[in-house]
Formats: structure tokens, C-alpha cells, sequence
């Protein structure tokens, strides 16, 4: 150094330039002629070099520097200060105001070194010198005797430099064999990933959307396997995705998604024992059709047939049929591929506690590969449809129940009117019946047309069917309740007009027209032991969620949906009959709905918001009374930790939740599988991620520039791997 003593403004460093200071004091000078601010930052993380006594300002630099290194990667690492650190010196007794190029105003003592970002990390600040001093003397090992360096006897001066040196040898080496792991892991982790694209995924209804950086599609089985080994094993979440149709977006993940559609083979039918084998990536539509020439159909349909098979049985998905159970209890068989345990084959014969588990699993303790489902032999519908009074319903509820095979009630809110569907298979050997219906298409439309001549003249019905009619109308006013209810209105007489019958084969039948983008909320809740056994909870239910609506002023549209079934043996089915019960239980599903149908994101919004307290308020009102489970494909995780913690409580009330983490722990313990949802309401809140967490973002950062070195060095490997296969004419 040019001066026996100096100064080094270190804070105005941190503040302006970014980088780290390196400093060398000069031979015969003393370590205490420094501001205290500098002697910690100084020997905790950039570290000082003390020179031979003889020697030339070069030697210092250069001790300074190579002493210094180590600590000062830690440092930029730490703070994510700039590659390149600045050295400079500084004259104690020069012009506050510094000079050369590299000139910084010098903080003197008597300034406040409070405000210092390197007092924020612990490493300094305190502005008695004597505290400032004990800490600088525990950091340069004052235990083993003496002062700071330059104080005390040679030897223990001595002792003191090779601890400091020890140290930084240690951590040298330790900094190196972290970035060779990370850089080795990451590379062998490029190496084996599975092939992926980033790709946006929406759902059916348009309200929910993921941007997903990691989208997997294997187009076989040992692809599959592979893919999840390779999630499991670098903790990459990769969450198992049907035909992304359920309106909360229950596979949604923006990590990783594992698509299944293109394992939709149909492995097997067994026309004897009545049963299907196909891929979880089948549709339903495709499966009927395979179906047909062997006289097998399934026992029962959703309202929408491009569900592939898997999302149809993990979600619970059911049609109606107060004696038919949901589809996930019709699978006998099942082939899971897990994460902890590889691939399971499951059935009732082979681990039926984790079989039924499995069958209705959300996706969260396996992806399903392969399902085996019973048929039933393939049958035509006849369809009965008319509307009723709610006094009509209340007298004939019962016998209506035991006398359809198939039976739902559409309630039209802010009316008196309720449309009933039931159906029968027509008798074997009968002809299929003419369709009857009084009135023509052109009549039954009749009605909503002229609402909409009248709210909306500028718009033309020509063309327009009941689902697009019903858009139009609500269009003008979504939220307004005098609207809505002339809109239910107009519906419930084209339902009343729509009263007649219709043959078709089954599949056909119960299959059936949404609508167009929605909100849906659909639950499940018991109401007898079976048909006969009803013990009407399900009417009254209705009535109750018909007065909220009418008291709270509640603009909803029709239809309000009711369908049964009987419960499930799967434990996190929403429909699993409770504890020992051998009885087949007696379900009623209702779902409420609010339509989409302006392409306005402010006008979508606020149909939202309206939808979400209209759901909130049913549960609030009737959730504990009856006892409800929400649909999978149709809960939400709420917003909050206090919403979260309180749908947690619900969910274990209503669900063997232990029992199901246990099998989680096992089967997938690195929760790879999962999703927010998941881990919200069954699983760990601490995985639950609203977004990148400060490690994660800390992580990506340091880890970089492994990652850039990491694909270097897999470019070159494969240039070599090319070249040495050219070379020996492609024996490699």
C-alpha cells in the first residue's frame, strides 16, 4: 500500500459499484487502523492477507487476491453481485471526495454504519468498537491466543494465519465439489428426461388456463414408466392430465404434466366375463364404439363423451341411476404406475385396500396405465321427458325414483316448474319407437326467440339452437336478476313444450348437450339406504337451495341438476358408503351453474366472482347439514390460509384422509404427482406453491451457471459421440 494506514470504503462499494473489496493492509500496519465496519466485513467474508514483512505492493496484491478468491466467489454468490470484483484503495487522509477513476466518497467513523447492507446479514455494523473488536478477534480465531493478527507473539500470529488459510482451502474445495455435483446431476438429469415441450393447456369451459413448462406425452406404456422414475427420482412434479375437461382444472400444473392421450388403445375384450382392458387414454366415445360389435356397452355415461378413461374413473365421474354405482366402482382391474413402488398390478384378488384406494385416487397415488372395466350387454333407451310442479314432484318423487333405470331433475330456479328425464331399456325383441312430441322444433324455440327479438333486436335467431339461444339471452344481462328470470321463463316453457319421447341406444341417450363455457359446482351427499329407502333429504335439499336463492336474490340461470346413484366402495369416492355399511346407499348429486357466454374478460370476471360467492354461500348454508362432498373435477382450493385450513378440517370429516396420505407416503412419497389442489386440501401445505418461493428463485440463480455449463457439456459429448460413430462406421 502507498500509505501505512488507509481507509476502505466498503458500504459506498456495496451501494454503488456492486462488487466485493479486496484489501491488503501494508506490512507494519495495524489491523485497528481500520473503521470497524471494515475489519469485520473484512476477515468474515472477503478475508485479509498479510504479507511477508519484506515485500513489494505487488506481492501484497497478488496475497490479496489469491487468500481472498475463495471467499469472494461466497460473497458474489451469496449477494448476486456481478462477476469481477473491484479492488480499490483508498487514502485516509486524501479529500472525502476521493480521486482517480475509481474515486468513492469515504465513510468516515462517525457516520452511521447501521444503515449498511452488510449489517442487514449479520456480518458487522455494531458501532462500539469494543463489541466490533471481540467479534473480529472470535472470526480470526482469538481463542487460541492474542489479538487480532499483527498483535501477540509470531507463533500464535502464525497459528492463527493457518487456521485462516485451513479454512479457506475448505471452503474452496467445498464451493468446487457443490458445483460438480450440481453440474453432474444436472447434466445426468438432461440426459434422461423425458421428451417435453412447453405448451398452454385450457380447459373445456375456457376457465382455467396453465401454462406448462415440462408437457409430456409417451406414446408407450415403458415411456410412461420412464417419465415417472425420472420425476420421482429429481423430485420434478409431473402430474398425470386427461382430456383437461374438468371445470377446476383438477390436473392443471404448471411444472409438469404427464398426457395420457396418446395411450388409448383397446387392449382386450372379454366377451364371456363381459369386461374391457384399454389405455387410460381411451376415449369414451372410442371405447363405445369398440365396444358395439361385441354387444357390450358400459353401465353407465357421463353427460360428456370425450373423457378418456383414466380422468373418468380418478375424478369419480357417474351418470344417474338411483340402483348404478359411479364408473370408478365398475373398474375390476388396474395396472398404476407409482413413483415409490414401480408398476403395481391391482385388483381385488391382489391388494384391494390400495385397489379401491387407487380406483378414485385423483391421480395422486399413481398414473393409471392400463383399466379393466365391466360391461353390461349393449341395450336401446326409451326416454321419457316432461316438467312437473314442485307439488307434483313432492307427491310422485318415490315411485319416479324406483320406476326409472335412469332419472334426472332439472329445477329452473325463480319457477315452479321442474323438468324430469327418465328412461327404461326397451324391452328385448321390441322395435325401436318413433320420437313423439307435440310440438315442432321450430314451436318449442318459440318462446326464447321472442324474448330475444325483444332484449336483443339486433341479433339474429335464425339458426340458432336451444344452447346458443339460452347465450344470447343471458348475454345482455348475465347478473341481473329480473333478466334472469325471464330468460328461466322462457326456458322452462321450451322444456314444457319439449315434453315426448325418444329411442336411442344408451350411450346415446345419456349423453347429453352442457351448454355452452360455465361455471359448474357440483356435490354429492346421501339420502337413504337404497330407492325404497329414501329418506327424502334429497327433496328437501332443494328446497332449501331454491328458498336461498329466492331470499338472497340470486341471479341463477337454469338448469339446477339432480341426479343419483348408489355409493362406491373406493374410500375417496365422493359418493364411498361410510365405515362397514353393506347396504348400496342412496346418493343425490346436485349442481348449480352460472354461463359464460360474453367474451369480455371484465364481463367473465365478475360472472366469476358472482358464481364463486353463490357456491361459497350453498356450502356455507348446507355443507355440514347434509353432510356434501364436492365432485372432484369441481372443488376448488380457496384462497387464504384461513379458507385452507377450514376446507382441510372439512375434508378430513368427510374422507379418510390419513388413510389416504399413508398410501401417498408410499406410493408416491416425493408427492411428484400431485398439484396445489392436491397438497392443499389432502396432502402438504408447506408443497403448496402460489408461485416461485424465494429458494426456488435463489436456487435458479445460483445454479445457472451449472446448467449453461451443464448443456455445453452434453453438446459436446454428443458432437463426440458422433464423430467417434463416424469414425468406426457406426459400431458406436
Amino acid at each position: 500500500a502507498p500509505d501505512r494506514t488507509m481507509r476502505c470504503s466498503s458500504l459506498a462499494f456495496l451501494r454503488q459499484r456492486g462488487s466485493a473489496a479486496i484489501f491488503a493492509p501494508a506490512p507494519d500496519s495495524s489491523l485497528t487502523s481500520f473503521p470497524p465496519h471494515i475489519r469485520v466485513l473484512g476477515s468474515s467474508l472477503v478475508g485479509v492477507a498479510r504479507p511477508p514483512k519484506q515485500s513489494s505492493p505487488e506481492a501484497e496484491w497478488a496475497a490479496a487476491s489469491l487468500t481472498s478468491s475463495t471467499a469472494n466467489v461466497a460473497f458474489r454468490s451469496a449477494f448476486g453481485v456481478p462477476n469481477g470484483a473491484a479492488r480499490r484503495w483508498y487514502d485516509a487522509r486524501s479529500s472525502p471526495l476521493g480521486r482517480g477513476r475509481f474515486a468513492t466518497p469515504v465513510l468516515r467513523e462517525s457516520e452511521d454504519m447501521h444503515r449498511s447492507q452488510v449489517q442487514y446479514f449479520g456480518f458487522g455494523g455494531d458501532p462500539n468498537k469494543e463489541n466490533n473488536q471481540l467479534r473480529h478477534n472470535k472470526r480470526l480465531g482469538s481463542g487460541l491466543g492474542g489479538g487480532p493478527l499483527g498483535e501477540g507473539d509470531d507463533e500464535s500470529n502464525e497459528s492463527r494465519r493457518s487456521g485462516l488459510i485451513s479454512d479457506r482451502v475448505w471452503l474452496r474445495y467445498g464451493v468446487l465439489l457443490f458445483a460438480g455435483t450440481e453440474a453432474f446431476a444436472w447434466v445426468r438429469s438432461e440426459q434422461t428426461k423425458p421428451e417435453s415441450e412447453e405448451q398452454t393447456v385450457q380447459n373445456w369451459s375456457a376457465t382455467k388456463e396453465v401454462g406448462c413448462q415440462r408437457y409430456v406425452q409417451p406414446e408407450d406404456v415403458d415411456a410412461l414408466k420412464k417419465a415417472v422414475e425420472w420425476a420421482n427420482f429429481y423430485g420434478k412434479r409431473l402430474r398425470p392430465v386427461g382430456s383437461a375437461l374438468s371445470p377446476n382444472g383438477a390436473a392443471f400444473n404448471p411444472e409438469g404434466m404427464l398426457s395420457l392421450g396418446l395411450l388409448d388403445k383397446v387392449l382386450q375384450v372379454d366377451e364371456k366375463a363381459m369386461t374391457v382392458t384399454v389405455q387410460a387414454g381411451a376415449r369414451v366415445r372410442e371405447l363405445v364404439e369398440a365396444l358395439r360389435p361385441h354387444g357390450l356397452t358400459l353401465k353407465n355415461y357421463a353427460s360428456i363423451r370425450e373423457q378418456q378413461i383414466g380422468g373418468f374413473t380418478q375424478v369419480g365421474a357417474h351418470g344417474t341411476g338411483a340402483a348404478i354405482p359411479p364408473l370408478d366402482d365398475t373398474v375390476v382391474r388396474m395396472t398404476l404406475v407409482t413413483p415409490g413402488k414401480g408398476t403395481l398390478e391391482l385388483s381385488e384378488d391382489s391388494d384391494p385396500e390400495t385397489f379401491r384406494m387407487a380406483r378414485c385416487g385423483v391421480g395422486a397415488l399413481g398414473v393409471a396405465a392400463e383399466i379393466t372395466m365391466q360391461c353390461v350387454p349393449a341395450h336401446r333407451l326409451l326416454e321419457h321427458t316432461w316438467t312437473a310442479t314442485h307439488a307434483e314432484v313432492d307427491a310422485n318423487h318415490d315411485a319416479w325414483l324406483q320406476a326409472f333405470q335412469h332419472i334426472r331433475y332439472m329445477w329452473v330456479p325463480h319457477t315452479d316448474t321442474v323438468v324430469i328425464v327418465g328412461s327404461n331399456p326397451l324391452p328385448e325383441g321390441s322395435e325401436p319407437p318413433e320420437p313423439t312430441s307435440i310440438f315442432t322444433e321450430e314451436a318449442k324455440l318459440a318462446p326464447m326467440v321472442a324474448l330475444l327479438k325483444e332484449v336483443a333486436p339486433r341479433v339474429d335467431p335464425t339458426g340458432l339452437g336451444f344452447g346458443q339461444l339460452r347465450d344470447e339471452l343471458l348475454k345482455v344481462a348475465p347478473l341481473e336478476l329480473q333478466h334472469v328470470k325471464r330468460c328461466n321463463v322462457a326456458e322452462a316453457e321450451f322444456w314444457t313444450r319439449n315434453a315426448g319421447t325418444r329411442c336411442d341406444w344408451s350411450d346415446q341417450i345419456l349423453g347429453f348437450d352442457c351448454g355452452g363455457q360455465q361455471h359448474v359446482y357440483e356435490i354429492a351427499f346421501r339420502t337413504g339406504d337404497s330407492p325404497a329407502k329414501n329418506t327424502r333429504a334429497d327433496l328437501r335439499y332443494m328446497r332449501e337451495l331454491l328458498e336461498m336463492i329466492e331470499a338472497e336474490g340470486i341471479p341463477a340461470p337454469a338448469p339446477i341438476e339432480q341426479r343419483w346413484s348408489t355409493g362406491s366402495k373406493s374410500p375417496m369416492s365422493p359418493v364411498s358408503n361410510d365405515g362397514d355399511d353393506t347396504s348400496p346407499g342412496l346418493h343425490s348429486w346436485v349442481g348449480i351453474i352460472m354461463y359464460l357466454p360474453s367474451e369480455v374478460p371484465a364481463e367473465r370476471d365478475k360472472i366469476t366472482s358472482a358464481f364463486k360467492a353463490y357456491a361459497a354461500r350453498e356450502t356455507e348454508l348446507l355443507g355440514d347439514k347434509y353432510a356434501i362432498r364436492t365432485h372432484w373435477a369441481k372443488v376448488e382450493l380457496p384462497d387464504g390460509e384461513l379458507a385452507r385450513k377450514a376446507a382441510r378440517e372439512t375434508m378430513a370429516k368427510r374422507y379418510p384422509v390419513d388413510a389416504f396420505e399413508a398410501k401417498r407416503k408410499i406410493l408416491d412419497p416425493n408427492g411428484v404427482l400431485a398439484n396445489n389442489m392436491i397438497e392443499g386440501l389432502l396432502g402438504h401445505t408447506s408443497r403448496v406453491k402460489d408461485g416461485p418461493s424465494v429458494l426456488d428463485t435463489l436456487m435458479d440463480t445460483l445454479t445457472y451457471p451449472f446448467r449453461y455449463v451443464g448443456t455445453i457439456i452434453i453438446a459436446d459429448i454428443a458432437n463426440l459421440s458422433d464423430a467417434l460413430s463416424t469414425s468406426t462406421g457406426g459400431a458406436l
